[in-house]
């Protein structure tokens, strides 16, 4: 009986808990699917899709578009950047290359809006204020992060392996789209889900390069979502919310297997 009763309060804690934190969820779901959602948690006395037609047509179908394109863009230009970088660094025998690398990363751990200005004027100068220039631009602030991430993952893929291709008479290109890289598709899934997630996200860049509504991401629509002509639309903003986190949270599942993905096993017998 002594320990019944603690664990009977230990489970009311954290059931309590539990629904402290599952009702923000609970009430962006009711007010998704209520037609008339004005904001208050309550049980939806009708359910309906309105909400959402309205976040994906128009301009909020516009910039979930354009979020797709800067996201999917950055990621793939960031992964085959990075990994054209990231070989070389791997494999030659370059003098300080590790305190380079590690100089980049201190300088990316500069806030965005430190570098903002520089960014904006070589922007300006190359004719790039507009969604291209906010992919390039991202790509450039991920690349320290990412080259150092892809070099480990390079590092990790036994250059036995290389050297048996190597003399099976295979080039250097086959090597690294045959052996290096299908080896190194966690590291490759892991650097394009974050630069991905990083680049959906974002909200500086694409609200000073872009600067129409027309190319304007979801992020910067939802910031405008709230309190559009004075007044807040609470089914519109819950229903724009679930759509906003949707791509990342399937991108996650899509990748999962690959991110998963060791090198354990890996070997050359011999």
């Amino acid at each position: 009986m002594e320990r019944t009763a603690p664990s009977r309060a230990m489970a009311l804690a954290l059931s309590f808990l539990a629904l402290i934190w599952v009702s923000p969820f609970f009430w962006l779901l009711t007010n998704a699917f209520d037609p008339t959602a004005n904001g208050v948690l309550r049980f939806p006395s009708a359910i309906g899709f309105d909400n959402f037609v309205r976040a994906i047509s128009g301009s909020a179908g516009r910039q979930f578009l354009n979020s797709l394109i800067l996201a999917a863009g950055t990621a793939t230009l960031s992964v085959a950047v990075a990994a054209a970088a990231a070989y070389p660094l791997a494999r030659m025998t370059i003098p300080g290359k590790n305190a380079f690398l590690w100089l980049l990363v201190l300088l990316r751990m500069l806030p965005s809006a430190g570098v903002i200005v520089p960014l904006y004027f070589t922007a300006q100068r190359f004719g790039l204020l507009n969604q291209y220039g906010v992919i390039v631009a991202l790509t450039v602030l991920n690349l320290p992060f990412t080259l150092l991430l892809m070099k480990t993952f390079f590092d990790t893929v036994p250059i036995e392996l290389e050297e048996a291709a190597y003399v099976d008479g295979a080039s250097l290109w086959h090597i690294i789209w045959h052996v290096v890289l299908p080896m190194s598709r966690a590291g490759l899934a892991v650097v394009w889900f974050f630069t991905f997630t990083g680049a959906w996200n974002e909200f500086l860049l694409p609200l000073i390069f872009t600067r129409t509504e027309a190319g304007f991401p979801m992020s910067v629509g939802l910031y405008s979502a709230f309190g559009q002509q004075g007044a807040i639309d609470y089914g519109f903003l819950a229903a724009f919310s679930i759509i906003y986190a949707a791509p990342a949270v399937g991108v996650y599942f899509l990748l999962r297997r690959n991110m998963n993905t060791g090198f354990a096993g890996v070997g050359v017998k011999g």
